[in-house]
């Protein structure tokens, strides 16, 4: 990671909101005059802005553009590349010159994504309590009447990834705040179960009537850090970005927000640093899990 440069502010507060889709946004400006919404991803490395929004501000990319692989937890896609001269979220402004041209993929929520390595910060706080991401060039400040743990970052092709534990089997974790839900890779499930009947094939049936299938791991424990929840359920599937990173055969999770709004996240980018932290009088109003302290 390039050095991070130092800035007037001592902090900067950026709300935003979770969708009824289970993602987070913010409000994202484009040229300083019109505003969009974006998904504040940490498991992304290069921006998104969709055709509709760069038409607001006249960008089309050029007859030949350089293109670039955008890697997700679907299939790997190709976009062409446009010149994003200003985009800020709330008084910061972003280190993204450059932008993926989206004209292809509608997510649920919006298309336009952020990647949280973009803003020119330390510390990432993200706050859901309180629906703030809070910006520093500070250690991440002290959290009063809280259980905490800390996890050392390990770096995959730019992306933070933490360890963890399935019924006491340890892999990988991708910090994904781009992520709705969390999902767990079959070298993973596999790994973790601890019955022939722990993995099952299960059915979504959708509003309209739509069947989806899926496959479901059963677990009796998930450990993160000092925290822990027993009966931890979470879909298995293997994105396409594992294989390119090196990392199919590898035990790889997913951790999306139903999972991490569980906690008070603070991303340290100069230590690498995640810190985890729940109130100590237990579990947050809306989180999709309930953490305890080991």
């Amino acid at each position: 990671m390039a050095p991070l440069t130092a800035r007037a502010a001592i902090s900067d507060d950026i709300p935003f909101e979770i969708t009824e889709s289970g993602h987070m946004v913010v409000t994202l400006r484009l040229g300083g005059r019109e505003d969009v919404k974006a998904i504040v991803d940490t498991g992304a490395t290069f921006p998104i802005i969709d055709s509709q929004s760069a038409a607001l501000i006249g960008v089309a990319p050029p007859a030949s553009p350089a293109m670039v692989d955008i890697v997700g937890l679907g299939d790997v896609r190709t976009f062409p590349v446009i010149d994003v001269d200003d985009l800020t979220v709330g008084p910061v402004r972003l280190d993204a010159p450059r932008a993926a041209y989206n004209d292809k993929v509608r997510f649920p929520s919006t298309g336009n994504v952020i990647p949280a390595s973009s803003l020119p910060h330390r510390t990432l706080d993200f706050d859901f309590e309180r629906s703030r991401l809070r910006v520093s060039d500070r250690r991440p400040a002290h959290i009063s009447r809280s259980i905490m743990t800390r996890l050392e970052i390990t770096r995959i092709g730019g992306l933070p990834f933490v360890e963890v534990s399935v019924n006491g089997k340890s892999g990988l974790a991708l910090i994904d705040t781009g992520a709705s839900i969390s999902v767990i890779n079959s070298a993973f499930a596999e790994g973790a179960s601890r019955s022939r009947h722990a993995i099952r094939d299960v059915e979504l049936i959708g509003a309209t009537g739509n069947v989806t299938p899926l496959k479901v791991l059963f677990s009796r424990r998930f450990e993160i850090g000092d925290f822990e929840v027993n009966r931890f359920n979470v879909i298995v599937s293997d994105p396409e970005f594992l294989e390119r990173f090196g990392l199919a055969e590898t035990p790889v999770m997913i951790l999306g927000l139903d999972v991490l709004r569980a906690f008070r996240l603070q991303i340290d980018r100069e230590e690498e640093l995640v810190r985890l932290a729940i109130p100590d009088r237990g579990r947050r109003p809306g989180a999709g899990v309930s953490m305890r302290a080991r």
